[in-house]
């Protein structure tokens, strides 16, 4: 059974601002990072939610079987099984996974929780979005239940908030002036929801490399707490950054004066999320987080022999969100 968080009103991966937060990163004090391989979202099953993405968002995928025995040692859940699909979304791949013979809790987090994901995906026309999600049924986060207005960089822009069949926070938003291109996504972010900038920064920029820029000021911005589904006297500030070795964006966003709840999933349980990224030197990072006390949820909290030449590791960020490490046996070079 679905255990619920309290209601909130509203991923990507993770709730941000409608656009990018202007001005360029600050210059990243660590080279871990060298790379983004793609976003994780667990399923409860694989052909519902890809269902979802195609009806919605005119995604396809193709649906395979992962057979490698790292994947129990890797996720530290024994006799596991595993099937994916990678959704394309322009500026990233999006994995769906689905995970069996292991036990698995499906949940669904408020915007507002520690370690909430959501995923933010650009669109040319948020029209047959709406259209899709009304034949479906689809929950709606945003507190009008319609489409909101917003401001940004390229001018008035609308977004919605919505679940997909695993309760994962989906952001669409329609960018005035968007590239041109066949489908409709026209690019991705990866949302992610904090219990304080500051500390998550240390995380992500000073260990991980992840070229984040300053965050803004908290706000009460009306409209983007409808976005939200939220209501009352709370604010919200977001900061913005880039995935080393890539182009692919990270937005974080910090809630105060709000009842909330960790969202800290296993990787198998519905409705979690991550990220894998290449890191340079594996090993001398794993030891580094170790020391500084980040989880390590891997099996005997080790590198895994993914391969005769990679190695990666789960370990979890200070909000509990899932990220896989994948490296060489020796540094990259």
């Amino acid at each position: 059974m679905r255990t619920l968080s309290v209601a909130f009103g509203s991923a990507v991966l993770v709730a941000a601002t409608v656009a990018a937060q202007p001005g360029p990163p600050s210059t990243p004090p660590s080279s871990a990072t060298v790379g983004f391989m793609h976003a994780i979202h667990a399923t409860e099953r694989l052909e519902t939610t890809l269902g979802f993405y195609t009806d919605v968002f005119g995604l396809s995928a193709e649906i395979r079987p992962f057979a490698n025995p790292g994947v129990a040692i890797l996720t530290d859940s024994p006799d596991a099984a595993l099937r994916v699909a990678m959704l394309p979304l322009e500026d990233l791949n999006l994995e769906l996974t689905e995970f069996s013979n292991v036990p698995r809790t499906a949940a669904e987090p408020s915007v507002v929780d520690p370690g909430a994901p959501r995923m933010k995906i650009f669109v040319r026309d948020l029209a047959p979005v709406l259209t899709a999600l009304d034949a479906r049924n689809t929950p709606i986060v945003a507190r009008s239940h319609a489409p909101v207005h917003m401001p940004s960089e390229s001018g008035a822009a609308r977004g919605i908030v919505f679940r997909d069949p695993d309760g994962y926070l989906v952001e669409a938003v329609e960018t005035p002036n968007g590239a041109a291109g066949a489908g409709n996504v026209s690019g991705a972010v990866v949302g992610l929801t904090v219990a304080d900038i500051d500390e998550s920064l240390r995380f992500w920029r000073d260990r991980l490399g992840f070229a984040f820029g300053a965050p803004t000021s908290f706000t009460s911005d009306p409209a983007r707490l409808d976005l939200y589904g939220l209501k009352g006297n709370m604010a919200f500030r977001t900061v913005t950054g880039v995935i080393p070795g890539s182009d692919v964006r990270m937005e974080l966003i910090e809630f105060r004066n709000v009842p909330r709840d960790s969202f800290d999933r296993r990787v198998p349980d519905p409705g979690s999320s991550g990220l894998a990224i290449r890191v340079a030197d594996i090993a001398a990072l794993l030891d580094e987080l170790k020391g500084s006390g980040t989880r390590v949820i891997s099996k005997d909290q080790k590198l895994v022999e993914w391969s005769a030449t990679l190695r990666n590791v789960f370990v979890k960020d200070p909000n509990g969100f899932n990220v896989e490490l994948v490296g060489q046996t020796a540094p990259a070079r």
